[in-house]
């Protein structure tokens, strides 16, 4: 159960999302990230 690497992982996917989109710094989209998570199947990080 690493829920540490997971979220971190799923940092990394979404600031990589960001970069995609033109974001040089995407400090704001914690919701983003837990959305993400949420389709990725993580449903339990609430």
């Amino acid at each position: 159960f690493h829920l540490y690497e997971q979220c971190r992982d799923f940092l990394i996917q979404v600031q990589n999302i960001a970069k995609e989109r033109g974001e040089k710094c995407p400090t704001k989209v914690t919701n983003q990230v837990f959305r993400y998570a949420k389709k990725a199947g993580a449903s339990y990080i609430t």
